[in-house]
């Protein structure tokens, strides 16, 4: 269970809480270096799962303040792990080398994994605990930087867990 403080500081941060942390469906994709890794293969760390696509305009314009995220948080135990839905390696390949993408970027080539994930509308952001468990998720970008000092102060915590 989520204590008060967390369900507070989630929501004034644009989540939707879960009732419950649950503990996703695990995928495996293929991942722009060519190997497949499974989401299961990042738990012992804070994950936000982004389903997003390079045509997606708030997906764009986030994604610079995901990486300037994972880059800070990242020695910390934080990852990103960013599908992209619906479209080729190549596409997907260069829109990461051009906008300086360091983190995973998975390929959901049929969007079937975010279609389960109930990524109908994108970006699509699930927040999961170290144990493995969606705690929260949040739908677009309000334009918000996901390195503001509430949502850092939030990271933090949830790193702290």
């Amino acid at each position: 269970m989520l204590s008060a403080d967390l369900v507070t500081s989630l929501k004034k941060s644009g989540f939707a809480v879960a009732e419950k942390p649950f503990t996703p469906d695990d995928f495996t994709l293929a991942s722009l270096d060519g190997t497949r890794q499974s989401l299961a293969s990042f738990k012992g760390k804070v994950v936000f799962l982004s389903f997003w696509a390079t045509w997606c305009g708030p997906c764009k314009e986030e994604l610079p303040s995901v990486e300037a995220l994972y880059s800070k948080l990242s020695a910390k135990g934080f990852v990103v792990v960013a599908v992209d839905m619906g479209e080729d390696k190549a596409k997907v390949a260069q829109f990461a080398k051009d906008h300086n993408l360091t983190f995973p970027v998975l390929l959901d080539g049929n969007a079937a994994v975010g279609m389960a994930y109930g990524a109908s509308s994108i970006p699509t952001n699930y927040l999961l605990d170290r144990s493995g468990r969606v705690i929260a998720r949040v739908v677009g970008f309000d334009g918000t930087e996901w390195t503001s000092s509430q949502r850092l102060d939030l990271f933090e915590k949830i790193l702290n867990m």
